[in-house]
Formats: structure tokens, sequence, C-alpha cells
């Protein structure tokens, strides 16, 4: 992975050289990453690094979020002779498009390599008990859920796979090209990172409380429960239904976050769902950002046919066709828009600047997807139905039906989140809503860098 994970590091290092003191000039054999991590503030800031770079706009920050993952998933009108248009109509080999998918993948495996960089130094000594386990917990956990995308998006159908090599899960900072791993290579090191990051979290988050600002909002940290949902997704991912299921439920059980009510998300304001985060991301920047990318004239958005008939049925009820979309006046069309990223002083104080990416509604539709018995998952439709006030009775009479409502749910519910054309993939699905292409695999697995290609041969 020659030209991705070679260099990338040192550029990045580059970059930040005019805002960081420790790459100033020093005596030829002085180590700068060494007095780096000679401090715990050191690794705190190292760590606070990576997050910031999951919220560029090429990752979490817009692409991966509320971006190129919802364009994929057919969200946003386009024109088909822009760039995202192209990418709506999975056109990949356009320059355009490929210079996206590429620049998602450099980002994700940069992010990667400067978590790698900090847990090569994290058994030195300086760090010790819950500054230890929090440290390298959130280091692990991190590098699973990059790497656990970068399979979603460039890896192949789950039950697909063969035995070829796919993609490197990058564990060191080396010079040499990486390894490139098979499916079963490839899982077995995210599962070991999981678990390793689950048995440190669990000391950091379930133990009495760390007194240090530096362990506040959990929510917005990787953390014990946010390591034990992704492993939920993880596993469904790999069609592991019953450890998807056991994972899921004990998020739910664990009562660490509980579904919003109808009044949370309507009255408060709650448009993100803020009580359900997991795991999320405060943007500082998430109010400029989504004003140029929705609320502008101009800005993406669905007809409101789509939306409010064809979606959601006409249920006059459900909070999230009532208060979630909302039609614009521009001059020269009316626009049907997502307000859940909506910005400014009455909304609901938890909900500003938070980019969702693992919430317990998620858990909910694993645990109904992976259940055989209808007593068992129907108080959990139920649960999400009152969360929600939908007044027309989903149909989950079947294993079919219930699939159906899975699916339809991921779609209503995660509309801006980025998760509704990994459900496509994951289930093989053939129709994509609103989709003029059939979904194949040539459409579910995103190119890999023209320049990798050779090295997974």
């Amino acid at each position: 992975m020659k030209h991705t994970l070679y260099y990338i590091l040192f550029l990045s290092m580059m970059l930040c050289s005019s805002c960081s003191d420790w790459l100033d000039v020093r005596p030829e054999k002085y180590t700068e990453e060494n007095e780096m991590f000679s401090t715990i503030t050191g690794f705190q800031n190292s760590l606070t690094g990576v997050y910031i770079q999951l919220k560029s706009k090429t990752l979490y920050g817009q692409n991966l979020s509320m971006g190129m993952m919802e364009y994929l998933a057919q969200h946003w009108v386009t024109n088909s002779s822009e760039a995202v248009g192209k990418l709506s109509n999975f056109e990949y080999d356009d320059a355009d498009v490929e210079t996206m998918i590429n620049g998602v993948y450099a980002d994700l495996y940069n992010t990667i390599l400067s978590i790698n960089n900090l847990l090569r130094f994290v058994d030195n000594g300086v760090l010790r008990g819950k500054s230890y386990n929090m440290i390298k917990g959130e280091a692990l956990a991190l590098r699973a859920f990059c790497h656990l995308d970068l399979l979603r998006l460039y890896g192949p159908v789950p039950g697909r796979q063969t035995d070829k090599k796919m993609l490197s899960y990058a564990q060191v900072v080396s010079r040499e090209p990486m390894k490139v791993n098979t499916w079963k290579e490839y899982t077995e090191f995210l599962l070991k990172d999981l678990n390793d990051a689950e048995t440190l979290l669990k000391e950091v988050d379930l133990g009495e409380p760390i007194i240090d600002d530096y362990a506040l909002f959990r929510q917005n940290r990787m953390n014990y429960w946010a390591v034990k949902a992704l492993k939920a997704r993880f596993y469904l991912w790999i069609l592991d239904k019953d450890q998807a299921k056991k994972y899921a439920l004990e998020v739910i059980n664990g009562n660490w976050k509980s579904l919003c009510t109808p009044e949370d998300i309507s009255t408060n304001k709650d448009y993100v769902a803020s009580k359900e985060h997991l795991f999320s991301l405060h943007e500082f920047d998430l109010e400029t950002n989504t004003e140029q990318f929705i609320y502008r004239a101009g800005g993406v958005y669905m007809p409101e046919e789509y939306i409010r008939k064809r979606l959601f049925a006409s249920d006059i009820t459900d909070v999230r066709i009532n208060t979630l979309w909302k039609q614009f006046t521009e001059a020269s069309s009316v626009r049907f828009k997502l307000m859940k990223y909506k910005q400014g002083s009455e909304v609901a104080k938890n909900s500003v600047e938070q980019i969702p990416l693992l919430r317990l509604y998620e858990m909910y539709l694993i645990a109904i997807e992976c259940s055989d018995n209808a007593a068992e998952y129907k108080p959990w439709v139920k649960e999400l139905t009152k969360a929600r006030n939908v007044s027309n009775e989903p149909n989950v009479e079947s294993p079919e039906a219930k699939d159906a409502y899975v699916l339809l749910e991921y779609n209503k519910e995660f509309y801006g989140e980025g998760q509704l054309f990994f459900q496509y993939k994951r289930r093989g699905e053939e129709t994509i809503l609103w989709a003029d292409k059939a979904g194949t695999n040539s459409v579910y697995m995103l190119p890999l860098p023209k320049s990798e290609i050779k090295y997974n041969e």
C-alpha cells in the first residue's frame, strides 16, 4: 500500500509543523516523539488529534455521515451531470468520484496511522492505572471502528467473500508495505482490538469515575458501551446474528442510554436524539458546515412526496416526519429539507454540534433483526413505535415482513447519518430505493485506489 501507507503519517506531521512545538528542530539523536509521549498530556493531545481527524469533512464531518454515504443511499436529489450525481448513479470510474472515494480511503488509513503511532508508545510506562486503560482502550476501539468502516466500504458483500487478500489491517507504523489480509485475517484482528478495548474500558466506565476533565463527556469518546455497540454492528456484518443480538441486548439492558420520547424530539428539539448517543463527535463547526451543505438556498433536499408519502406512508403522527423535515421556499423552488442538523439557540443544548456515530436505536434494530422469536422481538418493535409516536402499526408477523420493517426503519431513522447504504450492502439487496441501478457487487464494493490494487493481488 505504497503511496497511502508509507508517507501519509510523515506528511500529516509536516503539515502540523507550523502549530506543533514538538516538531521544532532538535539535536540529531533527539526524538521528538519520545518527548511528546513522555507525559500524560502528550498522550491526551495525541488521542484528541485522532478525534479531530475523524471530524474532517472527508470523514465523519460530512462524507461518512450526511454526504457521500447519503448520496449512495439515494437520499439527496442530484444533477446527473455533477460529481455527486455520478456518485449517486454509482459511476465510480468518474474522475471526481474516484477522487472522493480515494480521499475517504486515504484519510481513514491516515487516522489509523495516527492511532498506531500512539500505540507504539502506550506501554512506555508513562500511563498508569485508569489513564492507561482509557487511552489505550479508546485507541484500540477507534482503530477497530475505522477498520470496520473500511471493510464496509471497500470489502466484499458479507457472505460473498473469498479467501483472497482484500485490505490491510494496519497495526504498526512502518516504511515497509503493509501486509494485505484476507477476510478471515482481517476480521480476526478487528475482533481482537474490540475484545482488548472492551476489557480496558470496562475498568474506566464501570468503575469509580476518573477525576480528570479529560475523562468527561464519555458519549463523545469511545467508551465501554460504544465498544459493545460496535461489536454488535461488527458481528451483524460478518453474519453472526447470535453474537450481534447478544451485544445489542447488553447495550440495551445496560441502561446507560435510553430511547428518546416524541416530546424529546418535538418539544425539546433534540433533533439528533442525543439521549440515544453511544458515541458521537462534537463538531464545533457543525452549524457553518450544515448551513452550507443543507440549509442554504440550493442545499441538499428531497421532494416532499418522496419523504412524506413514500417513506413515511402518510403517517401523520410519526415525530420524525412532523419535526425532522421542513419545507423551505427558495427563489426558484420549494425544497423539503432534513432538520436533524439544524443548529441554533432553540435546539436542545445536548444535541448542539453533535454528529451521531453509534446510537441505541440501532441496537434495537439489530436485536429485532437477529431474533426469531416473535414473543421476544415484538415488544422491542413496540418500544420503537412508541418512541417515535408511530400510528401505523408495523407488520412484523413473518421473517420477511420483519426484515422489511428493519430496513425501512434504517431509512427513516438514520437519514443523514450514513448508515442506510451499509444495510443494503450487508443484505445484498438487489433493490435500492429510488436508485436506477440494481444492487450488485460492483455497486456495493467501492473501488480501491488504483495505486493499491497491485498490492492486493
